[in-house]
């Protein structure tokens, strides 16, 4: 890297975390995720705004790699304090609830996603027809674990039920999206070398959760703050870097690692990780907002745009709000963790950057799948203000005996307010 470069990247990081601070503020105050400005400003700095020359002048193509790959440090921090924050006995405690939940949200987009892009292959000519369909369903599939879980610590929903449902339900969905991109790439030639490493996956996690994990909890007994912290950095980039060889993306092995990670460190750890995310993880936007291009759109992609967006959503919000109500979700609840689940920013972003890079999706699809993860994104806050959720009330069961004692109490309560009054 030359003196030039160096002062150019250095330049790129300060616009990068200006524009990203400005831009989510401003969310904020419109009731929206900080996530949505962060990723508004990376679609900014693209052509489509600025043009490809502007945008070239202020990013250009030699810096970018180095960008990113600050970015990816940024998403894998993030990643950590997610799987550090997950409450792990929600997994044994809601399985079937949490199992039928994510099955549903992959099923249904996946289904309709695979319409759309059968329905699209006469706009986005490819010699590869089976995995494009693959991957415009898996892209329509995904939610977004990190921008849920940056949604649900800005609307302080990380601790309640509805975000222990939400959060455990799109890690299982992630997983179902990975693993079938993966078998889509092998399918297409992009990763035939690598499929023997995906036998490696389920012994890492036992070593993970019966070695790592009973290792990590006696050196947090006796290491001191700035140890743990070293460990916590080290072992994310460790065990990102091996779900990263395997073919499962490094959020995985960062998000493990966190899940394992002693709880009673956390005080410790988490602030400086904190600060480590927030200054690098907007670099990830800006990176992948500078291949979309909106200008190239004439009516026909247009009109594929708003069918790929009510595809995405009827497919997520529909499916799971259904499949909520029949395992016994209240109305509310169910819409809340069917609102979580919609948002698909981040790892939209990441499923849609490996499509590009090596061909399976031209750039007009890029762009409009990435509006898609804009506006499904966007929607989790009016949606979750509607069902009621948004101040982190907890989930209930519906049964016809809460019903019933909770109208009676209601009625108790009239009668009550009413004696007053008439005193």
């Amino acid at each position: 890297m030359s003196s030039g470069q160096l002062v150019i990247i250095f330049i790129d990081l300060v616009v990068i975390m200006a524009a990203a601070r400005a831009l989510g503020w401003l969310a904020c105050r419109l009731g929206q995720p900080a996530v949505i400005g962060e990723i508004g400003a990376g679609v900014l700095a693209g052509p489509t705004v600025l043009g490809h020359s502007l945008s070239g002048l202020i990013f250009p193509h030699e810096a970018r790699p180095y960008l990113s790959l600050l970015a990816q440090v940024g998403v894998a921090t993030f990643m950590f304090l997610a799987g550090m924050e997950l409450d792990r006995s929600v997994f044994s405690s809601r399985r079937r609830l949490i199992s039928a939940m994510s099955i549903a949200a992959y099923i249904g987009p996946f289904v309709l996603g695979c319409g759309v892009a059968a329905l699209s292959l006469s706009r986005h000519q490819t010699a590869d027809r089976v995995p494009y369909i693959v991957f415009v369903a898996c892209a329509l599939a995904v939610t977004a674990f990190p921008v849920l879980a940056r949604v649900l610590q800005d609307r302080h929903l990380m601790h309640t039920e509805v975000g222990k449902l939400s959060l455990a339900s799109a890690a299982i969905v992630d997983i179902f999206a990975w693993s079938v991109l993966a078998a889509a790439l092998m399918s297409a030639g992009s990763s035939t070398g690598r499929a023997w490493r995906w036998v490696v996956l389920i012994p890492m996690a036992g070593v993970m959760w019966w070695l790592v994990r009973p290792v990590l909890v006696w050196l947090g007994s006796r290491a001191t703050g700035q140890t743990m912290v070293v460990i916590a950095v080290a072992g994310t980039l460790l065990f990102g870097a091996a779900t990263e060889w395997i073919g499962l993306h490094m959020i995985f092995g960062a998000f493990a690692f966190g899940l394992v990670f002693p709880r009673e460190r956390r005080l410790i750890v988490e602030p400086g990780a904190r600060v480590v995310s927030a200054i690098l993880l907007p670099g990830f936007f800006v990176v992948a907002g500078l291949s979309v291009d909106l200008r190239a759109l004439d009516t026909t992609a247009i009109g594929e745009l708003a069918v790929i967006v009510i595809a995405a959503i009827l497919g997520k919000v529909g499916s799971v709000y259904l499949v909520g109500r029949i395992m016994g979700l209240e109305s509310r609840s169910a819409l809340a963790v069917a609102s979580l689940l919609n948002t698909r920013g981040l790892t939209e972003l990441v499923i849609l950057d490996i499509g590009l890079t090596t061909g399976l999706i031209n750039g007009a699809l890029y762009s409009m799948l990435v509006v898609m993860a804009l506006v499904t994104t966007a929607m989790t806050a009016p949606l979750l203000m509607w069902s009621g959720m948004a101040s982190g009330d907890p989930p209930r069961i519906a049964t016809g005996l809460q019903n019933r004692h909770r109208d009676a109490e209601n009625v108790a309560c009239l009668a009550e307010e009413a004696s007053v009054g008439g005193k």
